[in-house]
């Protein structure tokens, strides 16, 4: 076979096997098995009064159809050694099992017509059966349907069709280790941003993790096909180079795929899906850390103008909650401790720059920090560190959630306008579609 005509000379091939002839008719799998090359391998054919069978690796099985006593497809069976899945399967004058053949068969179109030529019964479906077994007695007693295979026995000379190529498992396996790597690397790298930016970024952060690992994974995904349908090329390539003994050409097996319906419905759906994350991460996360940043403005002007100054420390106050479920839940809350006028007060530190005072990161309950505590003479309970009403509050997170949400909120409309747009070009094309399936019926 010279390489520069291998992909029409395949085509070609199976056209000629698929093609009904009435004298030697031919019957094949529901998922018709090809080989590397893309030829159909697996069928059962007529000849010459045999039933030959043809498997992967060269596999060919010739049963004379004077030894045949019955052909049928099962969906499920029972064997000495347990249990097997759907098969077509050949048996002898003493309804012992021949040969089987894995996999979907249809029994009332192209294997009945295999059995005809050879004048062989008409092969049946076999379906497995279901019994009601009772168990107790008196009120105690209960009944549950049971399962009931088909019972068979195995030739002496018993074969097995391969209807899957050799070494089909490691390279399942293989193809799963390099799924795990590709997309986990894909993982990783998605998520690294979010690992590597520093906390004055704000709360984008947390948006930029799974969204970084969603698009690190699709990319992995990619990765993935893409390199196995590369490795699956350079297979056929070689294989077809060995086979005109010379080189050849690569353009016929390592060619560019373009995206599919499938990617691009795909890529689709999560710009739809990215509309709601933006709106959420746009206008809303803007607006709230305005109201915040505006809010603790108002505090921090309030403390500089009327706060009075005393030693304190920082120290966990835990707060208990208990559900429906009776679980209890501890929360560890940053407290200021301060005393005014001989009297102890204990003020919940506010967030002020977008979070409280850090405790103890390795025990918040033995947190105990002094610090200056600065609070408001006429009401106590309005209080905060002296460090957290220095310098600007909009410094640092709350400025980058501002920026970040303004940002977001730019990005909606034109996010918006290309989802419609997407929408709109992929129903013109279903339509040019039908409207070409249509003319093409009409000629």
């Amino acid at each position: 076979m010279h390489a520069a005509h291998w992909g029409s000379r395949a085509w070609q091939k199976n056209l000629d096997e698929t093609t009904s002839n009435p004298e030697h008719p031919q019957a094949f799998p529901a998922a018709r098995a090809t080989d590397l090359m893309g030829r159909i391998t697996v069928r059962i054919s007529a000849e010459n009064h045999n039933l030959v069978a043809h498997g992967f690796g060269g596999q060919r099985i010739v049963i004379p159809a004077s030894e045949i006593g019955a052909v049928r497809t099962v969906s499920e069976y029972r064997t000495k050694r347990g249990n097997s899945s759907r098969a077509l399967l050949v048996f002898d004058k003493q309804d012992r099992i021949v040969l089987r053949a894995a996999g979907l068969w249809e029994t009332y179109g192209e294997v009945a017509r295999v059995c005809r030529a050879i004048r062989v019964p008409a092969p049946d479906h076999v379906s497995s059966t279901y019994a009601r077994v009772g168990s107790g007695r008196g009120r105690s007693a209960r009944t549950r349907r049971v399962k009931q295979l088909p019972n068979y026995r195995k030739a002496p000379g018993y074969r097995r069709l391969r209807t899957r190529p050799r070494g089909a498992v490691p390279r399942a396996l293989a193809a799963l280790v390099l799924f795990v790597v590709t997309v986990g690397l894909g993982v990783f790298v998605g998520i690294l941003p979010a690992l590597l930016l520093p906390d004055w970024i704000g709360k984008v952060r947390v948006l930029i993790g799974p969204i970084g690992g969603a698009v690190g994974a699709a990319a992995g995904i990619w990765l993935f096909a893409a390199t196995r349908h590369l490795v699956v090329d350079a297979l056929r390539w070689a294989t077809a180079s060995l086979q005109a003994m010379g080189v050849a050409p690569a353009d016929r097996f390592f060619r560019r795929r373009g995206s599919s319906e499938k990617w691009s419905g795909l890529l689709t759906a999560g710009l739809v899906v990215c509309v709601p994350l933006l709106f959420i991460w746009g206008p809303i996360l803007a607006i709230v850390s305005g109201v915040h940043g505006v809010s603790d403005s108002s505090l921090v002007a309030d403390l500089r103008a009327n706060g009075v100054q005393t030693k304190g420390t920082l120290i966990d106050v835990p707060s208990y909650s208990t559900d429906s479920d009776g679980n209890t839940t501890v929360t560890d809350v940053p407290t200021l401790s301060f005393t005014m006028n001989g009297e102890n007060w204990q003020v919940t530190d506010p967030s002020i720059g977008g979070q409280p005072l850090p405790l103890d990161a390795g025990d918040p309950a033995s947190t105990n920090v002094p610090l200056t505590v600065v609070y408001d003479s006429d009401d106590p309970d309005t209080a905060a560190a002296l460090q957290q009403i220095t310098g600007s509050v909009w410094h640092g997170a709350p400025m980058a959630n501002v920026i970040t949400g303004i940002l977001f909120t730019l990005a909606l409309p034109v996010l918006i306008w290309g989802v419609v747009v997407r929408i709109r070009r992929r129903k013109w094309l279903r339509n040019a579609d039908l409207l070409d399936d249509i003319a093409t019926a009409d000629g």
